[in-house]
């Protein structure tokens, strides 16, 4: 039971635990949400004006970067050092999506002083893979792929524009990814260069000899 005022309410948890909680139904569920930390990258990643937002299995990377931002806050308030925080545990599964979303959700794994893990639970592709490889700790289930690629571009407008926006594009790709996926690997340059241009897919395997992922994951109870 709760009432739509604050006031003592009664809920049941998992496991069948009862509490009596000072508070509404939804303040209850954000504090379960807190202890919870498990965020969800799941379809293709994108912006909220995208004519294609709306279908079914489209994410946006700003809604997780608003929840670690929140999970920071919460431990930092609490006056916990990096080391003592519970960690946030990202499970992705998404064909890739708008570069501009991927890395303000790159940033802020990054600079989350809150460890945030990857998992891998079906695919990371192109943008996904880029995210993916930040984790703290990064996993993969046994049968997972992976794809490295350049990635796609839809530029429109004057020749002068395009080819301004082209050469954006390949400084933003050799300044940017390409440094971002040698630092979070074992990778060479020289092997980045080679393969940079195809559609370099992976197996766990692979991935885990790249040091893209840390260990590949047998049993659910490493990424619960």
């Amino acid at each position: 039971m709760y009432g739509v005022n604050r006031q003592l309410s009664v809920f049941t948890i998992p496991g069948n635990t009862t509490l009596n909680v000072d508070c509404t139904f939804d303040q209850f569920s954000r504090m379960l949400d807190k202890m919870d930390r498990r965020l969800y990258l799941y379809g293709s990643i994108m912006t909220a004006d995208d004519e294609e937002f709306n279908m079914v299995g489209s994410s946006m990377a700003s809604d997780l970067v608003e929840k670690i931002m929140e999970y920071n806050r919460a431990d930092r308030d609490s006056g916990l050092e990096p080391e003592e925080r519970k960690p946030i545990r990202l499970y992705i599964n998404s064909p890739g999506g708008v570069i501009t979303e991927g890395f303000q959700l790159i940033d802020a794994i990054e600079a989350s002083k809150t460890p945030v893990y990857t998992i891998n639970t079906g695919g990371w592709s192109s943008m996904s893979f880029l995210i993916g490889i930040t984790g703290k700790k990064r996993y993969s289930l046994r049968h997972s792929t992976f794809l490295l690629h350049d990635g796609s571009s839809f530029v429109g407008g004057s020749t002068s524009k395009v080819k301004d926006r082209v050469m954006f594009d390949a400084r933003f790709e050799a300044e940017v990814i390409k440094s971002h996926v040698l630092d979070h690997s074992c990778m060479s340059e020289e092997e980045y260069d080679n393969i940079s241009r195809n559609e370099f897919y992976m197996l766990p395997e692979d991935a885990l000899r790249y040091n893209f992922i840390d260990e590949i994951v047998d049993d659910l109870d490493a990424i619960l």
